[in-house]
């Protein structure tokens, strides 16, 4: 291609028009989920900050549950919930599924955890630290297991894990917020801690040892992570911690906020991608239709050449020799069949038009049409299929539309290409109408066809490099023009001198 200065300009306007309004778009979205996290950050420090509503227990609790705490704990709970099990539908297989799921089974954890703490508060008996180790050792085991396992984890993994887990790593920074704690805190309280961290820290670890997570959301884990930890640690220590409780609840405010954001994108994009998927659908199956609809025109023609050449085979009184030809035609028609319903469409090569002719036009009598042709001898470049198809569209509708049964077909050479003209003298096309009759779906009022016959004719010509137009035609009737390009037949030795001589008594006339 050409590039002239302004089409170089116009192309560089478009391209930088159009990273405008990308880049417009971006900054639109990267603005929307930076408010979002700003507003949501806002909410977690109010929950963190005594702002809520709290519930005092008669027992003796360094920290007392908050009930905004809880309720925030388990709307991270059920977003890890809801991510593991969208990563588990997406993927199949028993460990991929719990390895996608282990930012639910954190949140698990967490909630078990916290629920046996609540049931069994301070003082609690060497039952109730069993029963609390137990638990959070059997999350452990549940989560790094099928992290370990033989299979690799790289292919069923994508930002949809990282999420889920970052998700159940806050469930777990809100809900362990709601252990009852005894001061100082045991030590078998202590060791329940460490199982919990323990479980976060090799989580992250064994994701990020073969994820493929934007950075991002890599540095977001390992943050996480630091702050459920430093918020056990808080809780442990209350109530000498001081402002280092503030400082805690801040970071889990920030951190949380923006996986709620990060969470909120996801869900954005993912509806955005399925309405994207829909509309390429929605625009697809048009287009199949149609594909099916021509498909099913075509054979319908190359059945009715089948059942008009059988309807003659059971005729007794036709000659042997008409016989053979008929069976040659069916055989060469059921070829044609096969190759359809196949889609084994095939190049165009040289095609000698006298021995395309003769079989597709028998069909075409034996019908009952009345079909002359003049001038052949010629071969083009075309595929046999493509040009029984066209010729039979043409001299069907001659038929069906103007109610003639007599075509003329004639052969003409030009320098490079040859003109193939069926004409009759039926009822001819309408002048309003003549403009639009290779469109698509487009017949007369009164017409049975379906608008797809001259269609589909001239989309096959035109894939042989040829056209298909309406020819000016004087008188009653219509005449339509093939056009395909001419194949030079080899020159022999004879020939091949003559030329060589004229070319050459022509050079020295100069």
């Amino acid at each position: 291609m050409a590039w002239g200065p302004m089409a170089f300009m116009q192309h560089s306007t478009g391209g930088f028009r159009g990273m405008l309004v990308f880049s417009k778009e971006v900054r639109g979205h990267r603005a929307t989920s930076g408010l979002l996290g700003l507003a949501l950050f806002g909410v977690l420090i109010s929950v963190g900050s005594g702002l809520t509503p709290v519930v005092r227990d008669a027992s003796d609790l360094g920290v007392l549950p908050s009930l905004g705490g809880g309720f925030v704990g388990g709307v991270f709970v059920g977003g890890a919930a809801f991510a593991s099990f969208v990563n588990w539908r997406r993927h199949s297989g028993t460990w991929a599924g719990w390895r996608l799921a282990t930012g639910g089974l954190i949140a698990c954890q967490s909630l078990t955890v916290t629920l046996v703490a609540l049931a069994a508060p301070p003082p609690r008996s060497t039952a109730a630290f069993a029963l609390l180790l137990a638990t959070a050792v059997a999350g452990l085991v549940a989560v790094v297991l099928p992290l370990v396992g033989r299979r690799r984890m790289a292919h069923d993994r994508d930002e949809g894990c990282g999420l889920a887990l970052g998700l159940g790593l806050m469930a777990s920074a809100y809900l362990l917020l709601q252990l009852p704690m005894a001061t100082p805190t045991p030590r078998p309280v202590l060791v329940v801690m460490a199982v919990l961290v323990l479980t976060h820290v090799a989580a992250v670890a064994l994701v990020l040892r073969e994820a493929r997570l934007p950075a991002r959301m890599e540095l977001l884990l390992v943050l996480s992570v630091g702050v459920v930890a430093a918020g056990l640690a808080s809780t442990a220590l209350t109530p000498a911690a001081g402002g280092w409780d503030a400082v805690v609840h801040a970071a889990r405010a920030g951190v949380g906020a923006a996986w709620l954001a990060m969470a909120w994108s996801s869900v954005r994009a993912t509806i955005e991608q399925d309405r994207q998927r829909a509309r390429a659908a929605s625009e697809e199956v048009p287009s199949t239709s149609r594909e099916h609809r021509e498909r099913m025109h075509e054979l319908r023609s190359t059945i009715a050449g089948l059942v008009s050449g059988s309807a003659m085979l059971d005729n007794p009184d036709v000659p042997t020799e008409t016989r053979q030809r008929l069976l040659e035609s069916v055989r060469r028609e059921l070829d044609r069949m096969d190759r359809l319903l196949s889609g084994k469409n095939g190049e165009a090569t040289a095609l000698d038009l006298d021995a395309a002719l003769e079989p597709i036009l028998e069909l075409q009598r034996l019908k009952g049409r009345d079909i002359e042709v003049h001038g052949s001898g010629d071969v083009v470049l075309a595929r046999y299929d493509a040009l029984a198809e066209v010729l039979n569209i043409l001299v069907d509708n001659a038929s069906t539309h103007g109610g003639v049964d007599h075509s003329r077909v004639d052969v003409v050479r030009h320098d490079d290409t040859v003109d193939i003209l069926v004409s009759d003298e039926g009822t001819g096309i309408p002048e309003d109408q003549r403009a639009h009759i290779f469109e698509w779906g487009r017949h007369g009022a009164d017409s049975p066809g379906e608008g797809i016959g001259l269609h589909l004719a001239q989309r096959l010509v035109a894939e042989d490099g040829g056209s298909l137009r309406l020819a000016e035609h004087r008188g009653p009737g219509s005449s339509f023009v093939i056009t395909l390009p001419a194949v030079r037949p080899p020159l022999d030795d004879v020939d091949l001198a003559v030329e060589r001589a004229l070319e050459v008594s022509h050079a020295r006339s100069f």
